[in-house]
């Protein structure tokens, strides 16, 4: 080979652009059998294509076969589809049938005794009768309408084969009635279900304070207040241990209420049935009031409750409790008519205002500790 050109002093000969264009031949190698350049310079080996011309007849041997068995696959999916959609369409049909038998058709009802609905309105809210297909009857949509009604909180209804619908509802107690523009049914948990009549409304406590504005406004925080007052009027009912403990000595009973007032900023009030006295509890700590209040009615006596006006238990606890009493003459013969005393906030502080009346009998008495 010959030896590379003269270079200056301290440089190497530049690199060949190809290399492999310069190297050496093996022995045996030619030029067929030498890397070809390829797409984007890349390098390619020689490739060999052989074309073969076959026969119509070669190509329909091996293409028929193939086809047949696809088309065998394609045969037995559609036959299994058509026997499944002949069996549905005959099970529906056989279902249609035994819904539409008089076997199966409504001959019987019977329905849960209701205080206040009968057997024929709960049949009418119900919308069924005689002869209807029992197994068609939706009972869901049965109870539900049976539900519309205000005195019925919740409905069950079921079948019992073969023609029997039994109809159970649970009807809601008036706990209360409230004056909400109009009076108003309240149940236990403090909801407005139905506008009372005199009827209906006889015997119930009433609760005043909230206007309609207000329960329409702010439900939840009036159904609220509701329960409170509903659960303020079972406490005076039912005395608890600290009530009966500290009114043990005489045995008198808590007179009954009329009416139990409710003030956002005052609390609560219980007015009297005999006399239309009135208590103010305020807020809180309702048990050691009431027990307290217990001690101040026995110690008035059956004709100083009837004489008793206002009775002010809201304030700080002392051993003092406030009272005011009606005028001796009035207080001698209770079943004159004696001065209602007003509700407003106003009223309230004026009858308080000045010199109170610390009594605890009829006679004036001097004040009198209360531990």
């Amino acid at each position: 080979m010959r030896p590379p050109a003269s270079t200056e002093a301290g440089k190497r000969p530049a690199a060949r652009r190809d290399q492999a264009r310069y190297t050496p031949r093996e022995p045996g190698a030619t030029k067929a059998t030498r890397p070809r350049r390829g797409f984007l310079g890349f390098r390619r080996a020689n490739r060999r294509i052989t074309v073969q011309n076959r026969s119509p007849v070669v190509w329909l041997g091996e293409v028929l076969p193939a086809l047949g068995k696809r088309l065998l696959v394609v045969g037995k999916i559609a036959v299994a589809v058509a026997a499944l959609g002949g069996a549905a369409y005959g099970l529906r049909v056989a279902a249609a049938c035994v819904v539409a038998s008089p076997r199966f058709a409504l001959r019987e009802l019977r329905v849960t005794p209701s205080a206040h609905l009968d057997r024929d309105q709960l049949v009418t809210l119900a919308g069924v009768n005689d002869g209807d297909p029992l197994l068609a009857l939706d009972t869901d949509v049965v109870a539900a309408r049976l539900a519309k009604h205000p005195w019925i909180a919740s409905a069950r209804v079921r079948r019992e084969l073969p023609s029997t619908l039994v109809i159970e509802v649970t009807e809601r107690r008036a706990a209360a009635v409230a004056v909400i523009g109009a009076l108003y049914l309240i149940d236990e948990a403090g909801h407005a279900f139905k506008q009372a009549t005199l009827d209906e409304a006889e015997g119930l406590i009433v609760l005043t304070g909230v206007s309609r504005p207000a329960y329409v406004g702010v439900r939840d925080a009036s159904e609220a207040v509701f329960r409170e007052a509903i659960g303020l009027y079972a406490a005076y009912k039912h005395p608890d241990s600290l009530a009966l403990a500290r009114q043990s000595r005489s045995h008198v009973g808590r007179p009954a209420l009329s009416e139990i007032h409710i003030d956002p900023r005052n609390g609560f009030s219980l007015f009297l049935l005999e006399g239309g006295g009135e208590i103010r509890l305020g807020l809180g700590d309702m048990s050691e009031k009431l027990a307290r209040m217990d001690e101040v009615l026995n110690e008035l006596g059956p004709k100083g409750v009837a004489a008793l006006r206002v009775m002010h238990l809201d304030g700080p606890a002392s051993d003092r409790v406030p009272l005011r009493l009606a005028p001796p003459a009035v207080a001698e013969d209770v079943s004159e008519p004696t001065e209602q005393v007003k509700k407003s906030t106003a009223a309230r502080n004026a009858g308080i205002s000045g010199k109170r009346d610390f009594l605890t009998s009829p006679s004036r008495a001097p004040a009198h500790k209360i531990d």
